[in-house]
């Protein structure tokens, strides 16, 4: 059964039908009324429609189910001759053009994944009833630009990461207080970083791996910064060092004296765990 709604939670150029749809999923089906339409290329108003077109976009939960809308706008014929557009679509607050989100969907998701990483956000708003990839999170938060980044405080902590390991590579600045990602960079050269950090002379901490290129572009850009070795970074070399210790200490092969009063066979088990000890310490 079909009903109309009468409110704003809409905008008033639609007809609003509700159904329930399958799943426990609201669906809503908007239909225009509009009578004329502003070109978004020339601003001229055109009352000549053209046809209908129809999209599927996605909108806030409610009580945690989602939302799901069926729009059906007018595409109009522009008057003006000298435009460059002969046909477009009406334009309204509630969604932009090609988004698969209404504007205020978009919007909260937004919020939610700029204080959390992308997969945590994924996760949230699933719960929450909304259906998102975690791609397409982090494409909108790259769309959306400087209005959501987040100022970096004056410790962060920097490291490279692969977009795909062994053929590109990009750099990730992260907040140490709030462990929030602040910026990724293209690429993982000094230079790059260096350029980010000439527009953050307030930073007095850096956390960093032994790389020689994020440390020249610190003692180049902020001297007076203490720059740390991370801990990830110092095991590691700690680990890579006594390994390089036990090697030079212990001989390339190692002999054990067989005891005449053992069989032979535990003579040659006690020789198997001694090359086998050997072997994981050198893969070590």
């Amino acid at each position: 059964m079909q009903q109309i709604i009468h409110g704003a939670f809409f905008p008033d150029i639609y007809f609003v039908v509700q159904r329930q749809g399958e799943g426990g999923e609201y669906v809503f089906e908007l239909k225009t009324r509009s009578k004329s339409a502003v070109c978004p290329c020339c601003g001229t108003e055109s009352n000549y429609k053209h046809s209908y077109q129809n999209r599927i976009v996605r909108d806030l939960p409610i009580f945690g189910k989602p939302v799901s809308l069926l729009i059906t706008q007018a595409k109009y014929f522009c008057n003006n001759e000298e435009c460059t557009v002969r046909i477009f679509t009406e334009r309204n607050g509630l969604v932009s053009e090609y988004s698969q989100f209404t504007e205020r969907c978009r919007e909260y998701m937004l919020k939610v994944a700029t204080h959390v990483s992308c997969e945590a956000a994924v996760k949230i708003l699933a719960y929450q009833g909304i259906r998102v990839c975690g791609d397409t999170l982090l494409n909108m938060i790259k769309a959306a630009g400087a209005e959501y980044k987040i100022t970096p405080g004056k410790k962060i902590g920097v490291d490279d990461w692969a977009y795909r390991k062994g053929q590109a590579y990009g750099t990730i600045i992260c907040d140490l207080e709030t462990h929030e990602i602040v910026e990724v960079l293209k690429g993982r050269d000094g230079e790059t970083f260096e350029k980010w950090l000439s527009g953050h002379p307030d930073i007095n901490v850096v956390s960093r791996d032994r790389a020689s290129a994020y440390a020249s572009a610190v003692n180049k850009v902020l001297p007076e910064a203490i720059q740390i070795a991370d801990r990830f970074h110092i095991t590691k070399n700690l680990l890579d060092a006594l390994n390089d210790t036990m090697k030079a200490f212990m001989p390339e092969v190692v002999e054990v004296p067989i005891d005449e009063a053992k069989p032979p066979e535990a003579a040659e088990q006690t020789v198997k765990k001694t090359q086998k000890r050997k072997n994981v310490m050198s893969h070590n």
